[in-house]
């Protein structure tokens, strides 16, 4: 937190210094040169410089932005030591993890959460039905999840369980209001997963209506 707020700092330092420096110098050479090339030259140094810091890891990164838009989430923030770029792990409040991952810069961003499995309960509720209903309980729930256009993995029950996951490409357009909508997506379908599931909680194998409350961002 503290380096972050440091960066910032710097960053704000830097590019003040910058628009000092640049208004001193056009004033300099406007004896000498032309307001048009010296505005290009003004812009393409700027360019450089935010070029560099960026490189530098100074200023408002990829990665500091987006510590600082899962911030905004009110949710826990974890922040991974790995080998990607940035790894970021969000936990909400009854316990759905959420991975945000971007493996190299200007790669997309990874949204993830994994290991989504039924209970021993459930699962045994789900192998003591007919294939008819076990293939009726699948259909209903596939129909719910498609309803997100999130990604998924095979729909187990045991195993490793069900991975729910999307992409975000990066641009000039990402803006917070995006990112988290997209992230609060992919964590509500998990949610809604496993509300799908409660419907095996009936240990006489109830009639699967899917007819769980789906769950708000």
């Amino acid at each position: 937190m503290v380096a972050r707020y440091f960066r910032e700092y710097v960053f704000q330092l830097v590019v003040g210094l910058t628009v000092t420096a640049t208004v001193a110098i056009l004033a300099l050479i406007n004896k000498y040169w032309t307001w048009p090339n010296a505005i290009v030259g003004s812009a393409l140094l700027m360019c450089a410089v935010l070029y560099l810091m960026e490189k530098l890891g100074i200023g408002p990164s990829l990665k500091s932005r987006i510590r600082d838009w899962l911030d905004n989430s009110a949710f826990a923030i974890q922040t991974i030591q790995d080998k990607n770029e940035c790894h970021f792990v969000m936990t909400d409040n009854i316990g759905i993890k959420t991975d945000i991952i971007q493996v190299k810069v200007g790669g997309p961003v990874a949204l993830a959460t994994a290991g989504h499995k039924a209970t021993a309960q459930q699962l045994a509720t789900f192998n003591a039905m007919s294939e008819e209903r076990r293939q009726h309980f699948w259909k209903m729930v596939r129909l719910e999840l498609l309803r997100y256009g999130v990604s998924f993995s095979d729909l187990k029950l045991d195993a490793e369980g069900v991975t729910f996951s999307d992409t975000l490409a990066i641009g000039p357009s990402l803006n917070e209001a995006d990112f988290l909508r997209k992230m609060l997506t992919v964590r509500t379908v998990a949610r809604l997963y496993w509300e799908l599931l409660r419907e095996l909680d009936d240990p006489k194998g109830a009639s699967v209506s899917v007819s769980a409350t789906r769950p708000s961002l």
